[in-house]
């Protein structure tokens, strides 16, 4: 017959099994670190309207911008199409490399047309002539300090930065206000142009044209 034995331990309770650990969020990319031309168009094209570049490895996301930002962009490309020679497109938003790699969606660029022609996705700095940044709020440390060291470290002849809202400095001049920059001897960008809204300034590069900025903000 069994006996029952009293002993003074406590009784074991039931361990509780461990919690699973959270998955790691799925990179935006296959191998990390690297972004593919294709990852990075799928990457753009979410519905959220942000752009999404890579500069110096480090991934910059922006907000849609404003509708003001979009129609200057859009007046410039077609004030530059109008004046460019045949061998040359403006185009507003498009992806370009930098570093060999995914890198920036500049406002408007000014490129050679046969890559293009040729079925190119994206373009590559050697064949870009002029770069155009228009800062907004969210951009404003990036097109002023970041994205012209990376572009004049690229070799683009020419940068354009187009200030919309009040800035540090802008005086009486009108905005919005373009200032124009060329490469120098050193592969730095030197400002050749300061131009207000309502001065037109006749310009050479990338192409002879009259600009005002007032023009490109007009509805």
């Amino acid at each position: 017959m069994a006996m029952l034995v009293q002993t003074s331990e406590a009784p074991v309770k039931a361990k509780k099994p461990h919690k699973k650990a959270a998955p790691e969020p799925a990179s935006f990319w296959a191998t990390p670190g690297e972004l593919s031309v294709d990852e990075w168009f799928e990457l753009n094209s979410r519905d959220d309207g942000s752009r999404y570049e890579l500069i110096d490895g480090s991934l910059i996301v922006s907000p849609p911008p404003p509708a003001r930002h979009q129609w200057i962009g859009d007046n410039l490309r077609m004030l530059l199409h109008d004046s460019l020679p045949e061998e040359l497109a403006a185009i507003t938003a498009s992806g370009m490399l930098l570093d060999g790699k995914p890198g920036a969606i500049p406002d408007v660029i000014v490129v050679e047309r046969q890559p293009l022609r040729e079925g190119a996705k994206v373009a590559r700095p050697e064949w870009v002539r002029l770069v155009v940044e228009i800062v907004s709020k969210s951009t404003t440390a990036t097109d002023r300090r970041i994205k012209p060291v990376k572009y004049a470290e690229a070799g683009i002849p020419h940068f354009w930065r187009i200030e919309m809202l009040p800035f540090q400095g802008q005086g009486n001049d009108r905005l919005p206000v373009v200032f124009t920059y060329s490469l120098n001897e050193e592969g730095a960008y030197q400002l050749t142009h300061r131009i207000a809204a309502g001065a037109a300034t006749d310009l050479t590069e990338p192409c002879k044209l009259t600009l005002d900025p007032a023009t490109l903000a007009a509805i």
